[in-house]
C-alpha cells in the first residue's frame, strides 16, 4: 500500500477505536470515522491471531487485498481492519470476499463486483459474491 495511503500514529488510532462505527465479518472487523482529508487504511493483527510469523502473514494480505480495493472505497474515512483469529486459518479468496462485505454492510464500498474483479482479475472465485 503506497504511504499516503497508510494510517499511523498512536493517537489516531485510538481517535478512531473510541468514535469510530463497527462493521464486522467472519475473519475480520472495519473501524471507520471521517477524516479531514483523503483516505487512510490501517491494519491491525493481534496476538491472538498467532505468533508474530501468522500476523504478519495476514496483515500481508490483507494489506493487498486494501490496497486493489481502495479505487472501489469511499473516500474521506479512516478505516481500520482488526483481523480475527479465524483470518490466520482463511485462505486469500476468503480474506478478500470477506473484507468487500464488511466494506459493502458499513455502506463505504462502491462497487462490491469491481472491487472483487480488481482483486482477482477474470478468475472471480465462485463463493458468495
Amino acid at each position: 500500500m503506497q504511504k499516503k495511503y497508510r494510517l499511523s500514529g498512536r493517537r489516531t488510532f485510538s481517535y478512531i477505536y473510541a468514535k469510530g462505527s463497527r462493521s464486522a465479518g467472519r475473519y475480520m472487523t472495519l473501524i471507520y470515522h471521517s477524516a479531514r482529508r483523503g483516505l487512510h487504511i490501517g491494519i491491525v493483527a493481534g496476538k491472538k491471531v498467532g505468533k508474530s510469523v501468522v500476523r504478519n502473514k495476514v496483515k500481508r494480505r490483507i494489506k493487498e487485498i486494501a490496497r486493489r480495493f481502495i479505487p472501489c472505497v469511499e473516500n474521506g474515512y479512516n478505516y481500520i481492519v482488526v483481523a480475527s483469529p479465524a483470518a490466520a486459518k482463511a485462505d486469500f479468496s476468503s480474506l478478500c470476499l470477506d473484507l468487500a462485505s464488511v466494506f459493502e454492510r458499513a455502506g463505504k464500498l462502491k462497487d462490491k463486483e469491481g472491487a472483487i474483479r480488481a482483486v482477482f482479475g477474470k478468475n472471480v472465485p465462485d463463493k458468495d459474491v
